[in-house]
C-alpha cells in the first residue's frame, strides 16, 4: 500500500519580508562609474529597507543576486560579506547577461526574517 497523507508541512518565516529588484543606481537613475560604488548603494538600499521594518542586515535568511557575469561577483564579495556581518544567509547567485538600465550590474534580492 502507499501512503498518500499529506506532506509534512514546510516551516514558514513569521514576520518575513521580501524585496526583490534592489539596485546600486544613483540618484539619477544611473550606474556609477565604479562597480564597487554600485554595489555599496545596493547594499545600503537593502539596510534601508531592513530598518523601515525594525531588521538588520544579519536577518537576511536569503540573498540572491543577479549579476551579468562572474567577474561582477569576485569584485563585490567582501563588500557583500562586510555588509552582512556574522550573517552567513543562503546565497543564490544568477547570471543575467543584461538589465533594462544600460550600463547596470547587479540587482539584489532578498528575504529577512527576525
Amino acid at each position: 500500500m502507499h501512503d498518500h497523507s499529506s506532506p509534512p508541512s514546510r516551516p514558514v518565516l513569521q514576520d518575513s519580508v521580501t524585496y526583490y529588484g534592489v539596485t546600486g543606481l544613483g540618484p539619477d537613475g544611473k550606474p556609477p562609474e565604479s562597480l564597487i560604488e554600485e554595489c555599496q548603494n545596493a547594499l545600503a538600499r537593502i539596510r534601508d529597507i531592513l530598518a523601515t521594518h525594525d531588521l538588520v542586515p544579519e536577518d537576511i535568511v536569503h540573498l540572491a543576486y543577479m549579476i551579468p557575469d562572474s567577474v561582477t561577483f569576485s569584485a563585490c564579495q567582501r563588500v557583500i560579506a562586510e555588509a552582512l556581518g556574522p550573517a552567513r544567509p543562503a546565497m543564490t547567485l544568477r547570471l543575467k547577461p543584461s538589465f533594462d538600465v544600460p550600463g547596470q550590474r547587479l540587482e539584489f534580492n532578498f528575504i529577512a526574517s527576525a
